[in-house]
């Protein structure tokens, strides 16, 4: 027959030309493949250490609340009772401590929160994105094979013009088989992935909302307990008993500190690795640098000191008190700063403290901070020498605002003037 010479050359140039179009396509839409498949491998680092964070912010908020929970009834237990105007205050105290302690573990929620909705907001976008490149470049291909015609396997690999030529169309005929179905199956996948992300996006934007509207609420609670608060002072400090009675309750104090720190030190070995490897990011010598800091330290807060370490005579009361740190007396709101880089080991009240940080600096050394308000740190938190971690308050003190301040070696005591700078 006259035209089949001419239509099989044209037939071969014809199927390169498809050949060559549709590995285009292929390169496409495998690009677009390996996106979806090896992005979510450079997430998967992050997201676990995300989810560490939340799972960690998650068991801190469930503790607080627990700690509400007992207190109410401890009240509940002891509403029967008569209660002098220091118990009512300690209690008001404890209340007020318990609150900022609740609204702070919130606002680092809803911090959290607010990180979430953007990464899941920009996983929507990317998923959107990559469903958009697949579905166009999969629509070309068909748009192709419409306009040109379907040609049977068989058909291809007889007009080849060599076995090796055949052998080679067999194989990218395989290789598009497969692609076109892995774009399809992928198609569906990202759909999918995309309503989940839509739907996580949903749930947290109500769960921000509920928190929000729960700090609402603490705040304007919070406020009113501190005007009650400010009212007992006042009456309570119109009677020097009180004062007197005070003065006992701060050693009681000096002994529950003591038990702490013996606590702290059973624990001490598993808080160790934790705070070489946050020094180690952060670049902090691990070489027992409390040590090396004696005499060099900075203040934690800016004032004059009223009462020294060890025992000192009241200079109205005229008692005598063993001081296990230093009294600074300064402006009510002054920032308390971590004297040096460590681990958040306790944040508490004890009566006649007030609340009170400690924190773990390593190597048996602890820094302690009492009658603190606003506290802007979380227990396991690990803080940098200088960062803010509360501000001066008044709980636990009838002599107006000021900053107890203990430094402490394993269960010994010592002079924080010995470890502060000379200023």
């Amino acid at each position: 027959m006259p035209g089949v010479g001419l239509a099989i050359p044209l037939y071969n140039t014809y199927f390169e030309t498809f050949i060559m179009s549709a590995l285009s396509l292929m390169k496409k839409i495998a690009t677009g493949l390996l996106v979806l498949i090896f992005c979510p491998l450079t997430v998967f680092p992050q997201q676990k250490d995300l989810d560490q964070k939340i799972e960690h912010q998650s068991e801190q908020l469930e503790k607080i609340r627990q700690e509400i929970r007992t207190y109410k009834d401890d009240l509940l237990k002891a509403e029967s009772k008569e209660k002098s105007i220091l118990n009512r205050i300690n209690e008001t105290e404890r209340s007020i401590s318990l609150t900022e302690k609740l609204l702070y573990q919130l606002n680092r929620e809803q911090n959290q929160k607010e990180r979430d909705i953007i990464q899941t907001e920009r996983s929507l976008q990317r998923l959107e994105s990559n469903l958009f490149i697949l579905k166009k470049d999969f629509a070309k291909r068909l748009v192709y094979l419409y306009k040109n015609g379907d040609y049977s396997d068989l058909e291809l690999i007889l007009t080849a013009k060599s076995i090796n030529q055949a052998f080679y169309r067999h194989k990218y005929l395989r290789i598009l088989a497969d692609i076109d179905q892995n774009t399809y199956t992928n198609i569906k996948d990202n759909i999918s992935a995309i309503n989940q992300q839509k739907n996580q996006l949903r749930k947290e934007l109500r769960e921000k909302e509920q928190i929000i509207n729960e700090k609402t609420s603490l705040r304007v609670n919070l406020q009113q307990q501190k005007q009650n608060h400010n009212r007992q002072l006042t009456i309570a400090r119109r009677d020097k008993s009180n004062i007197t009675e005070q003065i006992k309750e701060k050693e009681k104090a000096a002994a529950e500190m003591s038990r702490l720190i013996s606590n702290l030190e059973k624990e001490r070995e598993a808080r160790r690795k934790e705070l070489e490897r946050q020094r180690a990011l952060s670049g902090v010598a691990a070489d027992n640098p409390f040590l090396a800091s004696r005499g060099k330290l900075n203040w934690p807060a800016k004032g004059e000191i009223i009462s020294r370490f060890g025992i000192q005579k009241h200079p109205t009361l005229k008692t005598i008190t063993d001081n296990s740190g230093i009294d600074i007396k300064v402006r009510m709101g002054t920032p308390v700063v971590s004297v040096l880089d460590g681990v958040v080991t306790t944040i508490t009240y004890i009566r006649g403290f007030g609340n009170t940080i400690i924190i773990d600096h390593g190597s048996g050394f602890y820094s302690v901070y009492a009658h603190v308000e606003n506290i802007r740190v979380s227990e396991n938190d690990y803080v940098t020498t200088n960062s803010v971690i509360a501000e001066v308050g008044q709980s636990g003190s009838l002599s107006g605002p000021l900053l107890h301040f203990e430094i402490w070696r394993n269960k010994t005591k010592l002079n924080p003037e010995d470890w502060l700078n000379k200023r």
